[in-house]
């Protein structure tokens, strides 16, 4: 027996829990493992705190951060919106009751204790955001086996546990032996979610944070007080109080957010012996909304993009990031390339923009990418935000991580990936240099094929240079704006190109000047009867 899990299943078919904290707009999902050891953490606490239980929960603190296994899901919301919907529910400080006349008879029943039901208690808005799974089980799962002595006292934890999140989200947990094969995993690199887990010393700052000890002590002190009538009991009593407490009540204080995990879906991915380019096949993709965008407006979406990037990067940004050595000259290494990905080579393919991925050079360590990227990607509270990208009246659209489970078939980075023989570009590639004469576009063909070396691919066996894109749904290439040369500021003439290869190559493929920002981006060809979005 390998390993263990913990299974959750949400017993109303939705989970009731705030990924975003006190603004409550946006779900939490999947369930972040330190929620669930809170739970578990509770139900310790409010049944006595076993001892075994305690040692139990210890234990578990020390294991790495667990892989899911948690299908996709959608949010409720308001009509028409995208925030949760919102409700108007009565305040727990009674006295900001309705104000009634005076000399009102309800108003002398209300003041005689009335004031503690709900519908004379002040009501204020709150949202309470929703995730609805596509199942209603969640599995958290380690590859440690689960020690004999703690096997029967986590079984009996888990059963006490009632919800995990809000109080309405009620839950069934249990201790799985023989748990699913997860689909996230944990990882140092690029995450498409950062989770909280939990870690050493966790239960104890939970106990130390409610406080539970010194507030029930506190409270039954303080009701003794109020019931004795003994003058010197009394005295004794509050000299007692002010010795223990002083001046101060002591109160529970929310948890604080533990330590953060990136996550990653787990994606089966052939293994090939096929060249690849410089750049890594696993994209960073993100999904647009907001204005709409065709295909001509790379240069400004990269553009845009591009400067997010290095404004959320940390200080000093990297080569492999920027494009430029430290000397400010620009780099001769493979860097960050960003690539539009439009809904093409597809029946009523029409080349509107989708997304935009981020190819990472091969070269760079993952916890390296995650360094510089996790910024942007998600922000300082974990979960993936929105990246506002405006340039006037070019552009106003926004960027967001890519994490659906069955995104369309044009945001999976295996749509540009794939190994084939054949490639053709959607966005024109940018030629070295202007040539004259009859053989002209034989000569731009040689130094597209010598583009292809510089990423680290063969020479194409043959290269056809068109004004027209090979792929349905790519714009004719006068429809792009040119390059500029920064040398005279002359500007570098393109066309698409379709390539073809001695043997399949894997993507993603990348050529011409302005690589690096969406010119020149090829995508797989292959006999196919018919493709959706």
């Amino acid at each position: 027996m390998s390993g263990f899990g913990l299974g959750i299943r949400y017993l109303n078919g939705w989970a009731m829990a705030a990924a975003d904290g006190a603004k409550k707009e946006i779900a939490e999902w999947p369930p972040h493992p330190d929620r669930v050891f809170m739970a578990l953490a509770a139900a310790w606490f409010e049944t006595g705190q076993d001892a075994a239980e305690g040692a139990a929960l210890r234990w578990l603190e020390l294991l790495s951060p667990p892989a899911l296994v948690a299908s996709d899901y959608s949010e409720r919301h308001a009509s028409g919106g995208s925030r949760p919907t919102t409700s108007y529910v009565p305040v727990n400080d009674t006295t900001r009751g309705r104000k009634l006349p005076i000399e009102s008879d309800f108003a002398k029943l209300k003041e005689a204790g009335l004031a503690m039901l709900p519908e004379h208690r002040v009501r204020q808005d709150r949202r309470f955001p929703v995730a609805i799974p596509e199942r209603d089980t969640v599995h958290l799962i380690w590859d440690t086996p689960i020690p004999n002595e703690h096997r029967e006292t986590l079984t009996a934890l888990a059963r006490k546990v009632t919800h995990v999140g809000h109080s309405a989200s009620f839950t069934q947990v249990w201790l799985d032996e023989t748990p699913p094969v997860p689909n996230w995993q944990p990882t140092l690199g690029i995450a498409e979610q950062r989770l909280r887990v939990f870690g050493r010393g966790r239960l104890d700052d939970l106990e130390a944070r409610a406080n539970f000890s010194r507030v029930i002590a506190h409270a039954e002190l303080r009701a003794l007080i109020d019931a004795t009538k003994n003058g010197k009991a009394k005295v004794a009593l509050e000299t007692e109080l002010k010795e223990r407490f002083g001046e101060q009540t002591p109160v529970s204080l929310r948890p604080e957010p533990g330590l953060w995990s990136g996550y990653t879906r787990i994606i089966s991915r052939e293994t090939t012996s096929y060249a690849q380019s410089h750049f890594q096949q696993n994209l960073v993709v993100l999904s647009l909304t907001g204005r709409r965008l065709s295909l001509p407006a790379t240069l400004k979406l990269c553009e845009a993009l591009r400067g997010a990037v290095i404004k959320a990067c940390p200080e000093p940004v990297p080569e492999w990031v920027c494009g430029h050595a430290p000397d400010g000259r620009a780099s001769d290494k493979p860097h960050l390339a960003l690539l539009p990905l439009s809904f093409v080579d597809a029946d009523h393919a029409d080349g509107r923009l989708m997304g935009v991925a981020l190819a990472i050079p091969r070269d760079v360590d993952q916890a390296e990418a995650a360094r510089c990227l996790d910024q942007l990607l998600h922000g300082d509270t974990g979960i993936g935000h929105q990246i506002k990208l405006y340039q006037g009246e070019w552009l106003e659209c926004r960027a967001q991580l890519e994490m659906r489970e069955t995104p369309p078939l044009n945001l999976r980075p295996e749509t540009w990936t794939a190994a084939s023989k054949l490639w053709a570009s959607i966005t024109p590639v940018a030629l070295d240099r202007h040539f004259e004469g009859k053989a002209k576009w034989e000569q731009a063909a040689e130094t597209v094929k010598d583009a292809c070396r510089r990423i680290g691919l063969p020479r194409p066996r043959e290269v056809l240079l068109h004004p027209v894109s090979r792929v349905r749904g790519a714009p004719h290439a006068r429809d792009f704006p040119y390059l500029k040369r920064k040398s005279d500021g002359g500007r570098i003439h393109h066309a698409h190109a379709v390539l073809l290869f001695d043997e399949p190559v894997c993507g993603p493929v990348l050529i011409g000047a302005g690589r690096y920002r969406g010119y020149g981006f090829c995508r797989p060809l292959k006999e196919v009867t018919h493709q959706h979005e």
